[in-house]
């Protein structure tokens, strides 16, 4: 019983200490009077730096859910399960963005708070210059002659830098495209960093064929052109019908759809897009036949573009 008595008299005693402690710490890392502007400065600098890899990181993860959310959607098209492996992986995927956002508002607090110290200190040390120069400690000077002291270079996030340049709401992005004569050709889908431009009007072949029909390739150019400022990535996929193909360039549907796709890819690519946004793929003549065939071949004869903003 004594025993216990005493070590309760020590949490006692010792708790208000290990409290305050952690309070002063706590008021350390948020006050900038702790530190000199030079400190104060440096700090300002590495936060910024550390911003910037948060950015990137978060810039990263949400391209990985946009392409992991694209290929579900893909599966699901095709009628196929999709794995829990990559749905368990989206939720990893939004677990670690929520970390980083954290991480990322608490050094952006800590940003503002130095920030601030830094403009008070500089605006109080030019204040006490003013007044020794003119050999009075007792008169202020005018508002007016007080020089606005340097300016921090204030970091800009990607988010931010997104917000006022690329990433646009569903609404801004629908606008654009009628302005640009594509409202017939393209239609957009989903919300958030998942907003997606999809063909409506399809682009059809020629029975055997994948050469990119004449009328086409001025919707194609148009579309480059319209998407050269968005950061984006693009996914062709190609469509054969039911009918076999057997011989020397396309040895079954299969590649015959992924040429259908290819040739439009290299249309876009020389209207100005990196080649480096693509993706093509042929899912031959078996997505119709797991979605139910269309009563027209013509319609199977396809080739559909799915646009992935970044944003």
């Amino acid at each position: 019983m004594t025993g216990i008595l005493i070590v309760l008299l020590i949490i006692c005693l010792g708790l208000p200490s290990l409290v305050w402690s952690a309070g002063f710490q706590e008021q350390k890392l948020f006050d900038g009077n702790f530190y000199s502007i030079k400190e104060l400065i440096k700090k300002i600098e590495t936060h910024n730096k550390e911003l910037k890899v948060i950015d990137h990181q978060i810039k990263i993860v949400e391209k990985d859910i946009d392409w992991l959310v694209l290929k579900i959607n893909q599966i699901q098209d095709s009628g196929r399960t999709v794995s829990s492996k990559l749905k368990d992986a989206i939720t990893i995927k939004e677990k670690k963005m929520d970390v980083l956002h954290k991480n990322k508002n608490r050094i952006e607090s800590l940003v503002r708070y130095y920030s601030a110290a830094v403009s008070k200190n500089n605006k109080q040390s030019l204040v006490e210059n003013i007044l020794k120069k003119n050999g009075s400690e007792n008169s202020l000077p005018e508002k007016s002659d007080i020089p606005n002291p340097p300016a921090l270079i204030e970091h800009k996030s990607v988010a931010d830098v997104q917000d006022n340049d690329s990433r646009i709401s569903k609404s801004d992005l629908q606008a654009a495209i009628n302005k640009s004569d594509l409202g017939d050709w393209v239609e957009i889908v989903g919300t958030g960093t998942c907003l997606q431009m999809k063909t409506i009007l399809p682009i059809l072949f020629s029975s055997g064929s994948a050469d990119v029909a004449g009328e086409y390739k001025s919707f194609l150019k148009k579309l480059a052109t319209f998407l050269k400022p968005y950061d984006v990535k693009i996914l062709v996929n190609g469509y054969a019908d039911t009918v076999p193909i057997k011989n020397k360039t396309y040895p079954s549907n299969f590649e015959l759809g992924a040429k259908r796709a290819a040739n439009i890819v290299h249309l876009l690519i020389n209207s100005g897009l990196k080649p480096s946004i693509f993706k093509i793929a042929s899912p031959g003549k078996y997505r119709f036949s797991a979605k139910g065939m269309s009563k027209q071949k013509t319609f199977e004869r396809r080739a559909e573009v799915t646009v992935v903003f970044s944003g």
